[in-house]
């Protein structure tokens, strides 16, 4: 892997982070668990809402759900 290549996998990864990381905060806060699959669910349901979200945030929360349920 390139250095190009490394440099952009920690770019999607860090963005993918934060992105889980603010859904998780945000269930903390309004009392909700925060299980794997509570995520995941979370995640789901902010995709469908695709006025609010940009595609490249769209394919962050997707991989992250794909992460989330392997």
């Amino acid at each position: 892997m390139s250095l190009q290549d490394e440099v952009r996998a920690y770019e999607i990864y860090a963005e993918m982070c934060q992105i889980v990381g603010d859904a998780v905060f945000g269930m903390v806060a309004a009392g909700h668990e925060t299980k794997k699959v509570a995520i995941a669910d979370v995640l789901r349901t902010e995709i469908l809402r695709k006025d609010k979200w940009d595609e490249r945030q769209i394919q962050m929360m997707e991989l992250a759900v794909k992460l989330l349920e392997e």
